[in-house]
């Protein structure tokens, strides 16, 4: 049964996270993974999805200067919205510059990975399917 299916089933409540500051009422900061030496300086920010049965799950993620995410691959595929700072995307093994308003489109398996890219945090919008597979770091 694919997440969407299982949405569907129950029942879904309409509500408004207000935004100041790239930081949302009520969404606290975490750790963007265990402890790792792959990825550095990120944190991210559940804004929709992980606290619901919505089929999908909406995440900020903000990278800061001199950070990255891991370098990784996964079946699933997902979307990211920059909406503040630069930063750059690795896909494949190709570097990419990023900046506000900018949709990279990751496609299962593809290798991928973000980072900073400037004085000032990089942040994006990440969009992905509730039911996925854990990500492979490279």
């Amino acid at each position: 049964m694919t997440g969407r299916e299982k949405a569907e089933g129950k029942e879904r409540v309409s509500r408004i996270l207000r935004f100041r500051d790239y930081r949302w009422d009520s969404v606290e900061p975490k750790t963007y993974k265990d402890p790792d030496s792959r990825w550095s300086n990120v944190i991210r920010h559940g804004l929709m999805g992980a606290d619901t049965d919505a089929a999908f799950h909406v995440r900020y993620f903000e990278v800061w200067p001199g950070g990255y995410t891991t370098h990784e691959r996964h079946r699933h595929e997902h979307v990211v919205v920059a909406i503040r700072g630069s930063g750059e995307v690795r896909l494949e093994n190709k570097w990419e510059p990023i900046g506000f308003g900018d949709v990279v489109y990751v496609s299962p398996n593809a290798p991928h990975q973000f980072r900073a890219a400037g004085d000032e945090p990089f942040g994006f919008l990440c969009i992905v399917d509730a039911e996925r597979d854990r990500p492979v770091p490279i």
